[in-house]
């Protein structure tokens, strides 16, 4: 692979150095994303954006927001030449990672860095987002505007990274369940 194809430990501390001009400068286009085999049953809304650098490498930022929880959401630093997350922030996250210590992250927001050794194994609780740690009861996509407007800007700069004068929130939009026909798609 050329140099910034694949991705190093020595390639990912120049991104995160805050010294390659990375910028967030577009809004998000979001996409409704499905459970698998199911085709009309959306699962989360997943969005992604181009991260501009001075580097010859592709960098993009995507966020997924679960629809049955919306409180509970993702956003990754993506380097989509060999699909390594260089880093990850999990709000409120509803899976188990364990560090090496063997502290769980269980409905915590916690943060992934990767490494060659480590991938994303590496996990710890960030001080750096602007948050309610505790589940939102009663959250919508539009109740969590705000919050994810937010979150989004804390991520990239604790990438060291800006957000330009291109990047406006675009707030997600709850999709249209779409009526299950069986036996149809087997019709001649």
């Amino acid at each position: 692979m050329e140099p910034d194809l694949e991705m190093t430990d020595a390639l990912a501390e120049k991104i995160l150095s805050g010294t390659v001009g990375g910028a967030l400068n577009t809004p998000f286009a979001w996409k409704p994303k499905n459970a698998p085999k199911k085709k009309h049953a959306p699962i989360h809304v997943e969005a992604t954006a181009p991260i501009r650098t001075d580097l010859s490498c592709r960098l993009e930022l995507r966020m997924r927001i679960g629809l049955d929880l919306p409180w509970d959401y993702s956003l990754m630093l993506l380097h989509p030449p060999d699909g390594v997350i260089i880093r990850r922030l999990d709000v409120r996250g509803t899976h188990r990672c364990r560090t090496g210590e063997g502290e769980e992250f269980i409905f915590r927001t916690h943060k992934h860095k990767w490494s060659v050794e480590k991938k994303n194994k590496e996990v710890y609780a960030p001080d750096d987002i602007r948050h309610d740690p505790a589940p939102i009861v009663d959250a919508t996509l539009a109740s969590m505007d705000e919050e994810y407007d937010r979150v989004v800007r804390d991520f990239i700069v604790e990438c060291r990274m800006t957000v330009g004068g291109g990047y406006v929130w675009v707030r997600p939009q709850q999709p249209l369940e779409q009526p299950a026909f069986d036996g149809l798609e087997d019709y001649p």
